[in-house]
Formats: structure tokens, sequence, C-alpha cells
């Protein structure tokens, strides 16, 4: 699931101290896209979309956008 994709890495830092106040483990990857770099906080994987759904609604109602995203392998 991802939980952000900012510009700067103190921007996602800032978004996966948030959610470890939340109880919710996240980390930060950086990707290069349309020539920039962009930082995605990311939390799982989870072993079922059930287990998804219910901390992304989770995270819903403490205010987070978060949306699932499948990771190729």
């Amino acid at each position: 699931m991802q939980a952000g994709a900012f510009r700067t890495p103190e921007d996602a830092e800032a978004q996966r101290a948030k959610l470890s106040l939340q109880g919710v483990e996240a980390r930060v990857s950086e990707r290069e896209q349309a020539g920039r770099v962009v930082y995605r906080v990311r939390v799982g994987p989870f072993d079922s979309l059930d287990a998804a759904e219910r901390v992304k609604e989770r995270l819903a109602g403490a205010g987070f956008d978060a949306a699932l995203v499948r990771v190729q392998r």
C-alpha cells in the first residue's frame, strides 16, 4: 500500500513517522519518475487483500490517503 509520494526525503520521512505513531510500520523507497526522484512511503506487504483493506480503512479514519498498489516481483 502506498501512503504517500513526496519530492523530498524529509517529507517522506515525516509521513513515515506519522504512520509509526499510528502503529503502522512503513518504509521509504526512492524512484525516478518522469525525470525526477520521488520518495514513496509504502506499507506492507500483507498476507491477504482483506488485511490490506483493514489497514487502509484504519489509515483513512486517521486522515491518511492510501492506495493499494501491486508490487512487481
